[in-house]
């Protein structure tokens, strides 16, 4: 698995930082060039959800470059939380963005026509980034490991020992 500064250069962190500023670009021009003046509910809700998706996009980012979960269970759990967060982020941001981008289209300039595709543009790189993660993941971790590791965890909490929970299958040595 990456360590923190192997995350930080990976494709996938790239990724996740690029998505990051996207977010906050996109929140940053949005405000700064005047609200939409069509509705304000979906100006507001815009601002909100791209400015938590930011938030959870940078714990989730800090937490795999300051390498804070080293325990092979709470990795799983790690990766599951984040591929779906991910996905939920990215359909939050995928719709608010359209919504607000048909109720405010009597945009006069420009640069007040950038922040929902940009918005969308980090939703797409979020839901990737997610994506790749928990692909890499499975891919360095072996189908027993997954198999089992969750039957012991079982195993454990019921029995408190692991002496009657189901072990992996011994490999033959014989050729």
């Amino acid at each position: 698995m990456l360590t923190g500064a192997e995350f930080v250069l990976s494709p996938v962190g790239v990724t996740k930082i690029v998505s990051l500023l996207c977010m906050i670009i996109a929140g940053m021009i949005f405000i700064t060039t005047g609200d939409c003046n069509e509705s304000t509910f979906w100006a507001a809700t815009y601002i909100t959800v791209t400015t938590a998706s930011a938030v959870l996009t940078m714990i989730s980012y800090s937490s795999y470059a300051l390498n804070l979960v080293k325990a092979e269970a709470a990795l799983k759990k790690q990766h599951i939380i984040v591929l779906a967060l991910s996905y939920v982020v990215f359909f939050i941001l995928l719709i608010i963005s359209i919504i607000t981008m048909t109720q405010c289209s009597r945009s006069l300039q420009t640069i007040q026509k950038v922040p929902e595709p940009l918005t969308i543009l980090a939703a797409v790189l979020l839901a990737i980034s997610g994506t790749i993660l928990f692909l890499h993941w499975r891919a360095t971790v072996s189908p027993d490991e997954l198999r089992y590791s969750s039957r012991a965890e079982v195993c454990r909490v019921i029995n408190d020992s692991e002496a009657s929970c189901p072990q992996p299958p011994r490999k033959s040595v014989a050729v």
